[in-house]
């Protein structure tokens, strides 16, 4: 059994990796949605503007919440630490797609012959609106993954994909809707487009899963 300081420790630890995180995909998401804005026009930016607000306070929140949590544990008992370690380490393995995950959210469907630059804007946008989950056609996404264009196509994560295209989100209903309404409208004024819609669910299943990946290089 880990003594009372180095379980403690072990949390502490995680915690400050959460909030390295959080920081991290607070940067990348306004850098992400300031670059899809060229050429949005002045109703949906409003929207898009409101949105990016919207998920920096959340993610600021956030941060201060697992700030809190660090600062409560550096003199917690060991049990406490224990629960919130489980508790960081279930949340970790749902962030990092290593397990099914299910919630309210949105599926987004679309008919045409996207790029990969059509599909990274569409995925941004709704980690904007709070997705805390993601899956295209079936495949886990993370904030990890990286989609490409090859000689046939699309490829994410090196596995080529086909369209037409199915997005699962996860994460507040609300929001995910008033985003994937707006980036369906814009998606069904583009000429390459044969259709384009969404359903919102109040328990959608994402039951795709990442590969996790061995560390052979690295060690603590």
């Amino acid at each position: 059994m880990p003594s009372r300081p180095s379980l403690n420790a072990v949390v502490v630890g995680l915690l400050s990796a959460l909030l390295a995180f959080v920081a991290v995909v607070q940067v990348r998401s306004q850098f992400e949605v300031e670059r899809s804005l060229s050429g949005v026009d002045p109703t949906t930016l409003a929207f898009l503007i409101d949105d990016l607000h919207r998920a920096n306070d959340t993610l600021a929140r956030d941060a201060g919440a697992l700030a809190a949590r660090r600062a409560a544990l550096q003199g917690g008992s060991n049990q406490e630490a224990a629960a919130q370690l489980n508790a960081e380490a279930a949340q970790l393995r749902v962030v990092e797609g290593l397990v099914p995950v299910h919630g309210p959210g949105v599926v987004v469907t679309v008919d045409a012959p996207l790029t990969p630059l059509d599909l990274q804007d569409a995925l941004d946008n709704l980690r904007a609106a709070g997705a805390e989950a993601l899956a295209l056609n079936d495949q886990r996404l993370v904030t990890s993954s990286v989609i490409n264009g090859d000689s046939e196509g699309v490829t994410m994560d090196g596995v080529s994909v086909r369209g037409p295209w199915t997005l699962w989100a996860i994460g507040d209903p609300t929001r995910l809707s008033s985003a994937a309404d707006q980036m369906t409208r814009a998606l069904r004024d583009d000429p390459r487009v044969h259709s384009a819609g969404y359903r919102a669910e109040s328990d959608l299943v994402i039951r795709s899963t990442v590969v996790q990946r061995p560390f052979v290089y690295g060690s603590a």
